[in-house]
């Protein structure tokens, strides 16, 4: 018996979130994202959303069961430095069903045709470029925090539509321990007595100078790149405060030169999909108390994972980068590598030569690869996608359906 599928605007969440019970029912690998995370960019908590530049959708089976998911926007900043009007499509779910998967995509690109849109990126994130993006294409292991996971045939349903694949994104793994230490800390010296830099932490209880520091620093190194939107301390502050219950100050480090400005930063936070397996992505009275008494009590597995890196451009050959390494490694006597297992840099773009050369140089090597897509949505649209790297070595992973 076939079944009838109705596509549906979504009014609440409720539905959008029950798509991922149909999808990944059976897979122990997967981690569902916090619903938290997910209604905070697609809702009005954005900042990115200005009244009428969002859209969701949801596919129902006979009328009643979730079985796929979209979202559509417009990021009108970011467009602001594009040679064309482009929208964005993300958070896609379906299930194996190519004509749930048409219904999704053909309200996407007509919302966004509608709109004005010349071109579609997805999947995305509505917002900021550090996490949920691009489709999972090699790598099949358990999801990092806030790093996409999705089926293999996702990768069809894309390109089967004309989606081209436009920037990768990689995640590099290391072990922590075997971290170049003993080089690091050589370097570091010779660093800090030629050119006078120093490092600071975050410090937990003055996160408004952190943030202000942070956000002058990323500015700095970041205001040459394609997408580069000005983030201020005001814009960081939030983020630092949501985050300081899961903080490891080791973890984190800023770059000063000897007039004390913010050269550079480095950020990690400790991955919380360690301590998120049956937790569904809610943090209720059910899920909270599990996941707040492995948080405290698991020793492992441990991981910690890389959000923001980045120098000045000025004193890129200046040894910054190891500099801000060793400070992290050294920190605590060594406490990153007693406590951590693996470091995850995630969403380095494949086009960033010098940074995924400088993370190999750390003992760290590809360890899955995301790509953001990109398609035309009328006959003129035209663009050049990033240079990508060849990641054919890079292990598959093992997709863990159902059964």
């Amino acid at each position: 018996m076939s079944k009838s599928y109705q596509l549906h605007p979504v009014t609440d969440f409720k539905q959008f979130h029950a798509v991922l019970d149909e999808v990944y029912r059976g897979n122990k690998q997967y981690i569902y994202p916090l619903r938290t995370d997910i209604e905070g960019i697609l809702s009005d908590k954005n900042k990115s959303f200005t009244g009428d530049n969002l859209r969701k959708w949801v596919v129902l089976a006979d009328g009643k069961r979730p079985v796929g998911r979209i979202a559509a926007f417009i990021d009108e900043t970011r467009n602001e430095e594009l040679d064309i009007p482009v929208g964005g499509i993300g958070f896609f779910e379906s299930i194996e069903d190519d004509e749930v998967a048409e219904l999704l995509f053909s309200a996407a690109e007509q919302w966004l045709t509608d709109k004005g849109m010349k071109a579609v990126d997805g999947p995305i994130n509505f917002g900021e470029r550090d996490k949920f993006w691009g489709l999972l294409v090699r790598g099949w292991y358990r999801p990092l925090y806030q790093e996409t996971y999705n089926p293999p045939y996702y990768q069809r349903m894309f390109e089967e539509r004309g989606y081209r694949a436009h920037e990768q994104c990689l995640t590099m793994r290391g072990i922590v321990s075997e971290f170049p230490g003993d080089r690091l800390a050589g370097l570091a010296k010779r660093v800090r007595d030629r050119y006078g830099l120093y490092t600071k932490q975050i410090d937990k209880n003055n996160l408004v100078q952190s943030s202000h520091d942070f956000a002058q620093a990323y500015n700095s190194a970041f205001n040459h790149w394609p997408y580069f939107q000005p983030l201020s301390g005001e814009d960081i502050l939030p983020t630092f405060q949501q985050m300081k219950p899961i903080m490891d100050p080791h973890l984190t480090c800023l770059a000063y030169d000897k007039d004390d400005q913010p050269i550079g930063l480095a950020g990690l936070i400790p991955d919380i999909n360690c301590f998120m397996q049956g937790v569904n992505g809610k943090m209720d009275w059910k899920g909270l108390p599990r996941f707040l008494y492995r948080l405290k009590f698991q020793k492992k597995p441990r991981n910690c994972k890389g959000v923001a890196f980045g120098i000045v451009s000025e004193y890129q050959r200046m040894g910054v980068y190891p500099l801000m390494v060793d400070a992290m490694f050294q920190s605590g006597n060594r406490h990153t590598s007693r406590t951590y297992r693996y470091v995850d840099m995630a969403t380095i773009r494949g086009h960033n030569e010098v940074m995924v050369k400088t993370c190999r140089k750390m003992n760290t090597d590809i360890h899955r690869v995301h790509l953001a897509y990109r398609k035309a949505l009328t006959p003129d649209a035209s663009w050049e996608a990033f240079e990508q790297m060849d990641v054919s070595g890079v292990e598959m992973g093992e997709y863990k359906s159902k059964g």
